[in-house]
């Protein structure tokens, strides 16, 4: 049996996104440049939460089987 590829951080796509919507504190509704919208969320482990507002532009990282969702960069 051939071996499964496992999806590391390597092979994610980070992308810009504009927040269009948000539908609960961490999880919001953006679009991606090329019109796409997917469902972005913030990282379960982070102390402080920025504030997400409509029209705010995001860095998302995507997986690169599933493009409608992906995950808030938070910059340090």
């Amino acid at each position: 049996m051939p071996k499964q590829k496992t999806i590391n951080q390597s092979d994610s796509i980070i992308g810009k996104a504009t927040i269009i919507e948000q539908l609960t504190e961490s999880i919001v509704r953006a679009t991606l440049p090329n019109g796409k919208v997917i469902h972005a969320h913030l990282p379960m482990k982070i102390k402080e939460k920025p504030a997400l507002s409509i029209g705010k532009c995001i860095l998302v990282r995507m997986n690169p089987y599933n493009f409608s969702a992906g995950r808030i960069i938070i910059d340090k």
